[in-house]
């Protein structure tokens, strides 16, 4: 089956939800946006035909969805988007011609996508890279690929365990017990209650100020 109307409406109002949540137009969601992100890609994930009509709504959805979780520096939930988007566009370049803008569209999600993926540790991407052979040149492929590798070579430290389902499952109640004990909005005591509030579920996490010791942060 196709979207239904009732479910473009749905995520047009999630949509407006977390937009007006923002204090500004860049700001990045928060963790009480999780469940309207969720419902969200629940929507845009449910088993469907897919036709050039919805096709063309997924794809702007899934879209979304991987800018607000990069936004809000959660690459182990943005990765899991990347992938059924770019394979919707790859579906959908079989259904009808890309023009340019079309195509800048997939490269910037699969150079995006290679990002997310490197973002704690070293990635090849090789099931990304399969996904788009035939679809995009081989070389601009390679150029895309090493130039999201370099951009992250040499970037700002993370600890891994923020990937991890345990880590994800108790992000937003922990991002909200920051959010009502914090005194002052600055990075470090973000970070020391962050650390203490995961050790009480059990998930020892480094900061980046413990990963990057040659760094200062203020």
């Amino acid at each position: 089956m196709t979207f239904l109307q009732e479910d473009l409406e749905r995520i047009a109002e999630l949509y407006n939800i977390i937009e007006s949540h923002k204090e500004h137009e860049y700001a990045a969601p928060t963790y009480k946006d999780s469940p309207y992100l969720a419902e969200m890609a629940q929507i845009a994930l449910a088993p469907r035909d897919h036709d050039i009509e919805t096709l063309e709504e997924i794809i702007p959805t899934l879209w979304y969805l991987t800018e607000c979780y990069d936004k809000m520096c959660r690459a182990g939930m943005s990765v899991k988007y990347y992938t059924p988007l770019l394979q919707a566009h790859t579906e959908l370049m079989k259904l009808r011609k890309y023009d340019s803008e079309d195509m800048e569209r997939l490269e910037n999600c699969f150079y995006l996508a290679v990002k997310a993926r490197n973002y704690y540790e070293p990635d090849d991407c090789s099931d990304l890279v399969a996904i788009v052979s035939g679809s995009l040149p081989d070389e601009r492929i390679r150029e895309l690929l090493f130039s999201a590798q370099e951009n992250r070579r040499g970037f700002i430290k993370n600890d891994p365990v923020e990937k991890t389902e345990e880590y994800l499952a108790v992000i937003d109640k922990v991002e909200e017990k920051i959010d009502k004990a914090k005194q002052m909005n600055f990075c470090l005591e973000y970070w020391n209650l962050k650390a203490q509030f995961l050790f009480e579920h059990g998930i020892l996490w480094r900061s980046p100020a413990q990963l990057n010791p040659g760094v200062m942060f203020d």
